[in-house]
């Protein structure tokens, strides 16, 4: 399954020298596809009405949107959906990504992709990771708050025989697992004597290795934080294995197989939300600490300025906050409109992806939570 990367958000957010569009569709896994459907047709036909009132010819309007209506006829692109679907296209360029979370039913047509609604996937608080990890089964679960999919990489070991490519419980070298509250406390137990008892212990650290290393590519431009699943000695083992810096202390205890994406979410969530609340008081106690004082900086110019630097280290931002406007070709001079005009775009959406793209923290928070009592506030990295 694709993630979206840092480096992909940075090409939609660049990579456009002409009329943009940017469609997003809130979906169903299972059900009402031909509803979703319907729904795609008629976010494509408003697509068309902005181009063509852009001043694009109805022909090449056409043209742009031909791969998404490529997608209206493709029976198992719509069978295999997530919470989320955002569509971007323009006349050399298109992509799509499924998302595990819903949004509100939009089309954009602009001189630049509209990513507010991918932020989510970036910020501090939007997305985190489950690895569910067993001998016979290994998966990469992307969730969110509301949601989650399997995003397992084609190059992760799907188990351990796929990992060792044949059979590693042999007659010298047998192996099982004490029960989670029994008297081995859930640890492993190798059965056999001298050479094969290392070679088992030896195959689980190679598969296990391996695992890491399929974690460590699809995870290579995210920071979001990582919750084992598993029985407690496999958990033991893969820590010791492990090279990924946002691994959580804590996990879910049990052989995971038998539960789906959802239910994953349902027992994580809880300790990832403990997680992402002590990190935003912490960044919010930095900003409002007096020895910080000179280096936040309030409002949208300023914050703006700097995140254009690269000197943006926390971002906070009001939930729901939009400001259309645009940024001179000096990269200074910062105009501000009450309702978009053209060649507008919103600087709220834009001053958020700076900061993702720069490697910032981002929260989006309640508006009375925000620093300063404005809008948008920033700690600076110096």
């Amino acid at each position: 399954m694709r993630l979206l990367a840092r480096s992909e958000l940075k090409v939609l957010l660049e990579g456009q020298e002409t009329t943009s569009v940017s469609m997003f569709l809130p979906t169903h896994r299972t059900g009402d596809v031909e509803q979703d459907i319907i729904r795609f047709r008629n976010l494509l036909r408003q697509a068309q009405e902005k181009l063509e009132d852009s001043g694009m010819r109805a022909t090449q309007a056409a043209h742009v949107l031909e791969p998404a209506r490529a997608l209206v006829d493709d029976t198992l692109f719509w069978h295999h959906q997530a919470e989320g679907l955002a569509v971007f296209m323009s006349s050399d360029f298109f992509t799509y990504y499924r998302l595990p979370y819903s949004f509100e039913e939009r089309v954009v047509v602009a001189q630049r992709f509209h990513v507010a609604p991918l932020l989510p996937l970036f910020s501090a608080e939007g997305i985190y990771y489950v690895l569910a990890l067993s001998q016979n089964h290994v998966r990469l679960v992307q969730c969110s708050r509301s949601g989650a999919r399997d995003v397992t990489p084609d190059g992760m070991p799907g188990s351990l025989s796929d990992a060792l490519q044949y059979d590693v419980y042999s007659k010298d070298s047998q192996f099982r697992t004490g029960p989670p509250g029994g008297a081995s406390g859930g640890s492993v137990a190798f059965h056999g004597h001298g050479e094969g008892k290392d070679v088992a212990k030896d195959n689980i650290v190679r598969f296990l290795r391996r695992v890491d290393s399929g974690v460590q590519e699809a995870l290579k431009d995210v920071s979001a934080p990582l919750v084992l699943a598993g029985v407690r000695y496999l958990r033991a083992m893969y820590r010791e294995a492990n090279t990924y810096p946002n691994l959580l202390p804590e996990g879910v205890e049990g052989n995971p197989d038998e539960l789906n994406e959802m239910v994953l979410q349902e027992k994580t969530w809880p300790l990832v939300e403990s997680y992402l609340s002590k990190a935003r008081a912490d960044a919010l106690r930095l900003c409002e600490d007096t020895s910080s004082k000179a280096r936040t900086v309030i409002g949208l110019d300023r914050v703006l300025r700097a995140v254009t630097d690269g000197r943006v280290s926390v971002l906070f931002i009001a939930i729901g906050f939009r400001q259309w406007g645009r940024i001179g070709r000096d990269g200074v001079q910062i105009l501000q409109h009450k309702e978009a005009r053209p060649g507008d775009e919103d600087l709220a959406d834009r001053v958020v992806a700076e900061a993702l793209l720069t490697g910032a923290d981002v929260y989006v928070v309640e508006p009375e939570s925000v620093p300063g009592a404005s809008q948008v506030a920033a700690l600076l990295r110096y």
